[in-house]
Order: structure tokens, then sequence, then C-alpha cells
């Protein structure tokens, strides 16, 4: 964690920062191994604490014994702010993704009075956070593993009869059973016209045959979230269930054959996107081509139309296009990579393939 703070620290003297506020869980985490649900962490040139109440008081001294501990007994912000006006510091940056307008206030905001500015940070945390170490990559693939073999389970189940909220919950059941600490995100197994939905939330509807059936989901295993998603037909697989999947299954290909660092966001997304356009489904891919993942599972970077970013090695990105005809069906296919120079590492490892799989 000490090399971590260091950069930081680099960072904030390179953005003329005095002290740091951090306030987001995902960041407070990353630089201090803290995982309770209240607190923050002050970074100032020679010294850095963590301060939280006193429900965390034992916990921050076993996850956190290199960060000296400031037990607040009141609202935090404002002690943070009553300690920041004693170190004498000029300039505060803090996290504006991650703070509200009230919380803002409470810190001083653009009071006049306050012996200190507050400006919000340029993105030290997240720029930090997108390379991920040979660590983090490893907690990453095991995460990875298990939403694999969760999918494994839940395609095996696949059945006209048996519902999306059956095939959601035995998908959670599977994954905090072998050791998740919970899903990343909520599953989506989404049906027949609904599976157009892009983040369809699982329903009580049960499956028929002729079904498109989409299923997105992820393990968080060591604090590290996987993100994965596929396609199949239920029972059968209508002609044009068969044609967009074969487009979408092609523009995922083309994303995974040709994305890596170096390009930009915009770039990226155009590999895929251009493969969906040519074949006239242009306008029923809506959304962008993937994003980060790590600590979250939607971070930096982004790939889609208009993101001029350029893509780092060593970032863990999805590569998800989709394909969602309205009153029929949707298709959307994603793997998680690892940028490198020459390519990517494709960590997903569930079946995806060429044509149509028909399940149960």
């Amino acid at each position: 964690m000490y090399s971590r703070l260091h950069d930081l620290r680099a960072g904030m003297t390179g953005a003329s920062l005095d002290a740091l506020l951090v306030t987001g869980r995902e960041n407070i985490y990353y630089l201090s191994g803290f995982t309770g649900s209240a607190g923050a962490l002050l970074v100032i040139a020679d010294t850095h604490l963590l301060a939280s109440d006193f429900r965390y008081t034992s916990q921050a001294a076993l996850e956190a014994p290199e960060w000296p501990f400031m037990q607040v007994d009141g609202p935090l912000l404002p002690a943070l702010r009553a300690r920041l006006a004693d170190t004498g510091v000029a300039s505060v940056g803090y996290d504006a993704s991650n703070l509200t307008l009230a919380q803002y206030a409470q810190l001083g905001g653009d009071d006049p009075a306050l012996p200190f500015r507050l400006y919000p940070e340029p993105g030290l945390l997240t720029a930090m956070r997108l390379l991920k170490s040979p660590e983090e990559l490893a907690r990453m693939r095991a995460a990875v593993a298990l939403t694999d073999a969760a999918c494994a389970d839940l395609l095996e189940r696949v059945r006209v009869g048996i519902t999306e909220r059956e095939l959601a919950l035995s998908a959670e059941w599977f994954m905090r059973t072998h050791g998740a600490a919970r899903v990343a995100f909520d599953i989506i197994v989404a049906a027949g016209p609904r599976s157009a939905l892009p983040h369809a939330q699982p329903t009580d509807r049960p499956l028929r045959a002729g079904d498109l059936l989409v299923i997105d989901m992820g393990a968080e295993l060591d604090h590290y979230c996987a993100d994965m998603t596929r396609t199949v037909a239920v029972a059968e697989a209508p002609p044009r269930a068969r044609e967009i999947y074969r487009t979408c299954r092609q523009a995922q290909q083309a994303g995974v054959d040709g994305i890596r660092a170096g390009m930009t966001g915009h770039d990226a997304d155009r590999l895929c996107r251009a493969v969906i356009e040519d074949a006239g489904y242009g306008e029923y891919f809506g959304h962008g081509t993937g994003h980060g993942v790590g600590l979250a599972v939607h971070e930096e970077p982004r790939l889609r139309p208009g993101v001029k970013t350029v893509l780092p090695a060593g970032a863990a990105v999805t590569i998800e296009p989709g394909i969602y005809l309205p009153e029929f069906g949707g298709v959307r296919i994603e793997d998680l990579v690892v940028l490198t120079a020459d390519g990517c590492e494709v960590l997903t490892a569930a079946p995806k393939p060429e044509e149509l799989l028909v399940c149960g």
C-alpha cells in the first residue's frame, strides 16, 4: 500500500495539492485495505490518516495497520475540516464523483473564511486504478473462473418452464456457496422479448421454446469483480435469432482480435460497431462496446463513441457488443480482457460458439 501512497503523493505534487481527501469506498480500500462502511482518508505530504468512528477502531487496526486512526465521535466531515484547518494546508483535493453537494458544504464549500481552498482532484486515483497489478489480476482471474463455473451450472438448468428469477437465484447461490463475497451486480437473466432490454431485471416469466436468453453476471471475490454475458436459445432457435447472434458474435470477435493498448476508446468501439452497422443493425446497438472492471464493476476506461482517452496496457476491460430488437429479443456477448501492446488477453473462458447454442 505504501507504494500506492508514494505514487499518489507524486501526483498530488504535480497537481499542486497540499492534501487530498479520499471518500469513495473503493478508493479507500485501494489505498489502505480498510473495508468499513463509514470513513475517509486524509493524505498530506508528510502524514496520512484514516478517520472513522468507534465501530471501526479495531477493524481499522486489523485491516489498515499502516494508517494512523483518527476516531471521530460526531459528524465525520466537519471533524476533517477542523483537522485540515489545523495543518495549515492551502489546497485540498477531493473526489467530486464521491462527494455530494451536502458533503461539500460540510467541508466548508466556498466559504471565504475557510483557511484552505477545495479543488476537485484531477482523477489521480482513477488513473492509478486503471493499471492492474499482478496481484489484482490474480484476484480478477479467480473471480472470472468462478463466474465461468456459475454460467456453466446455470446453462445446465435452462429448460422450458423455469423462470428468469429461478435461474438468477441459482446463479447467485452457486457463486455465494463457492466463495464469492457477493455478486458484482444484480444478475441479468432476460428471455424472449425481454432479452431486448439491455439491463432487464429477472422476473417470474417462464422460459418458452424459441426464446433468446441473455445471461449477464459476475462474482465479486476478494474485493475484485468479474463481468460476462452469454446468449443462448431455449429449446429451439428461430432463423432471425441465429442471424443476429451470428452478427453479434462476429462483432465481438472483431473486438477481441483488434482491440489493444494505444488505441482510443472510440476506435476500440468502432471495431465492433462497424460489423453490426454493416449488417444493418447499427440502430439496435445503443450502448458502448465496453468499460473498465476492477474494484468496481463499472470503472474507467470506457470503450464507446467519442471517447478520446487512450487505452493503457494493463487495463482490464469488457468487450460486449449487443443487438436488441424490440418485441423480438436481443443478443449480447461479453468477455473480460486485459489490454496489452499486442492485443488483449481474454480472461473469460465460458464457451461462445460461432453459432447460437440451443439449451434445454
